[in-house]
């Protein structure tokens, strides 16, 4: 399955323990997709903690404004942002909706983890 619709995926795997590694990815995915790139970013295990609309507000390095104001600032520039169902399910700090599932922030889609898998074999992808 080819999935060209991206030029770079970003795989954050890292979440508020790591906060270095995940500003790294956050930041290196948003020079992209300002340099013209189609740009996806994956949340998961620890990095779906970025997911919720409550995370990312405080977490930040220095020279670097927080994490969530770096997703705005991706979804913005035409990045899409995506969440490991099953890494949400585990590591996010969401509330449950009505619905069972866990609410994500603004913007950011619940995929499979085997969508986010499967683009590895066909676009280059940086692990967080």
């Amino acid at each position: 399955m080819s999935d060209k619709q991206f030029d770079l995926q970003f795989v954050i795997a890292s979440g508020p323990s790591q906060v270095e590694r995940a500003v790294f990815g956050f930041a290196a995915a948003l020079a992209a997709a300002h340099s013209g790139s189609r740009v996806v970013i994956a949340l998961t295990m620890h990095g779906a903690f970025w997911a919720a609309d409550t995370s990312g507000r405080e977490e930040s390095v220095h020279g670097f404004p927080p994490i969530a104001e770096i997703i705005e600032m991706l979804q913005e520039a035409g990045a899409k942002v995506e969440a490991c169902a099953t890494c949400v399910d585990n590591f996010c700090p969401c509330p449950t909706g009505v619905d069972g599932l866990k609410q994500l922030g603004f913007g950011i889609e619940r995929v499979g983890l085997g969508v986010i898998a499967m683009r590895m074999a066909d676009i280059p992808t940086t692990l967080c």
